[in-house]
């Protein structure tokens, strides 16, 4: 994995003079939906890129064991092996990034896992989620049970109190949703959010790391006419 992005130091001011032109990101959003899709092997390939790119999740009330067992089993051939082997993809490895479990089941998650010689990384939703209304140390306890078990990346839910009462909390990487919402990511928010990103590199320097990928990036995008 690459080196931890340092971060910079919070700016307020900075951050009170963010401004969002809606009608400008509906626009953008609405060109890139209208954008002809790449076909045949092109298509293929970003389709296996974002399989790759997935923490796939089960954040279900009723979880168990065997569930988890079978959400390991698909992250490490999320496609069928005939399909796999007529695209000559069956001995790549392909699985997805991780999965992504309660903290109660990162122990199950790493178990099935280790009895598939899997490394597949293991993801949790600690600190109370998807609300994030717990008390602190509530929210601390469950990072350091669910890194005794072995997770490797903590997925944090904001206390939206802080947030909007301007008390902001730092992290390593920005998520568009918990999922729990019955709208979540969208063209117009994801557009904000790569743009933000884009802002936060040519300001400091220092590239988002994206969170599944393990991969540094910084977000170009082509001005509109």
């Amino acid at each position: 994995m690459s080196a931890r992005n340092p971060g910079t130091d919070f700016d307020l001011e900075w951050l009170s003079k963010v401004r969002v032109n809606t009608q400008a990101v509906l626009k953008r959003a609405q060109h890139i939906q209208g954008l002809k899709l790449p076909k045949k092997q092109w298509q293929t390939a970003w389709l296996l890129k974002a399989a790759s790119c997935i923490d796939l999740t089960t954040l279900a009330g009723d979880d168990t064991p065997s569930n988890v067992h079978r959400l390991c089993v698909k992250a490490i051939q999320p496609v069928r092996y005939d399909l796999l082997r007529r695209m000559d993809m069956h001995d790549k490895g392909l699985t997805t990034a991780a999965v992504c479990v309660y903290p109660s089941r990162v122990a199950d998650a790493v178990r099935s896992l280790k009895a598939a010689n899997s490394c597949l990384p293991v993801a949790s939703v600690a600190t109370g989620f998807p609300a994030g209304q717990t008390p602190l140390e509530t929210r601390l306890q469950e990072v350091r049970m669910a890194v005794r078990d072995g997770a490797t990346e903590i997925d944090i839910v904001i206390n939206r109190t802080l947030a909007l009462t301007g008390q902001w909390e730092g992290s390593d990487f920005i998520k568009t949703s918990t999922g729990k919402e019955a709208i979540n990511a969208t063209y117009p928010v994801a557009i904000v959010m790569v743009r933000a990103i884009r802002d936060y590199f040519l300001r400091t320097g220092h590239k988002v790391y994206h969170h599944v990928t393990g991969q540094y990036a910084a977000y170009h995008e082509q001005p509109m006419a």
